[in-house]
C-alpha cells in the first residue's frame, strides 16, 4: 500500500507546531519524509505518531540515567556507580507517571541515525557484534508478534559508529527510504556490553516511536506491562 504523504503546513497544523518546528523534526529524523519535486512531504502515519507521543513532563533525563532507568525497569540490574537515592527516584518514577508517560524524557538516551545499506549486507550487520538489536530487529527475541522487516534497528557505542559505518559501507537516507537505523550511545552511558537484544523497556519505546500503528501498539503493551510490573513490586 502506497503511504500517504501530507505537505508540512497540514502536518504542522496537525501537530499544533510552526513550520520551522515540522522542518526541524524531518532534518533530525523524528519525523519521516521525502522530497518530491523539490518540497517535503511528510507521511500521515509518521504525524498520527507524533500526536500520540505524551507531553514533556520535566526535563530530558542524561543519557546515563536513561539508560539505568531503562534497566530497572527491564528487571535487569542497574550499574553499582549508581546512586542509591537516584536509584529509589527512578523506581519511583516507574511507578508513577510510568514509563509511558516518561518517553519524552528518555529521548536522550541514544542519537539515531538513519542510513540505508544493500539488502545483501544486512545480514552482515546484523551479526555485528557491536550493534544491539532493538525495535522490529528484537520483536522475535522478546517474542512480539510482529514481522520484523528487511531492515535493522539497533544500538551501539558512539565510538563505533564510523567503523560500523564504513565497513558495512552505509549511506545517509531520508528516513523514509532507511534500511538501517543506528541509535549511537554516548560511551559514558553505554551499558549494553555482552548482549545481542535492548532491554525490554528499551525495545518498547523504540516500537511505541513507529510511525506505523501496528508496532506502536505492540510498543505500547509491551510499555504496560513493564509498569504493571513496577506497580505490583
Amino acid at each position: 500500500m502506497q503511504r500517504e504523504l501530507v505537505p508540512i503546513s497540514e502536518a504542522a497544523q496537525a501537530l499544533d507546531v510552526d513550520r520551522s518546528r515540522v522542518r526541524s523534526l524531518i532534518a533530525n529524523g523524528s519525523l519521516p519524509a521525502e522530497k518530491l519535486a523539490g518540497r517535503w512531504f511528510v507521511g500521515r502515519e509518521g504525524v498520527l505518531a507524533r500526536r500520540r507521543e505524551p507531553v514533556s513532563a520535566g526535563r530530558p533525563l542524561k543519557a546515563r540515567n536513561a539508560w539505568a532507568m531503562m534497566l530497572a525497569a527491564s528487571g535487569d540490574e542497574p550499574p553499582k556507580e549508581i546512586d542509591a537515592m537516584a536509584l529509589w527516584r527512578m523506581r519511583r518514577s516507574l511507578a508513577y507517571p510510568g514509563l509511558a508517560a516518561m518517553r519524552p524524557r528518555l529521548k536522550g538516551r541514544a542519537e539515531p541515525h538513519a542510513k540505508w545499506a544493500p539488502a545483501g549486507e544486512l545480514r552482515a550487520l546484523r551479526e555485528d557484534r557491536r550493534l544491539v538489536l532493538s525495535g522490529s530487529s528484537a520483536a522475535g527475541a522478546l517474542g512480539l508478534e510482529l514481522v520484523a522487516p528487511d531492515a535493522i534497528d539497533a544500538y551501539l557505542p558512539l565510538e563505533a559508529l564510523e567503523s560500523v559505518v564504513r565497513e558495512h559501507g552505509l549511506q545517509d537516507a531520508p528516513s523514509a527510504q532507511a534500511n538501517v537505523l543506528l541509535r549511537a550511545v554516548p560511551a559514558e552511558a553505554w551499558m549494553l556490553d555482552g548482549r545481542k537484544v535492548a532491554p525490554r523497556a528499551a525495545v518498547a519505546l523504540d516500537l511505541a516511536s513507529y510511525p506505523d500503528a501496528r508496532s506502536a501498539s505492540a510498543g505500547m503493551r509491551l510499555l504496560a506491562e513493564l509498569e504493571q510490573g513496577e506497580r505490583a513490586a
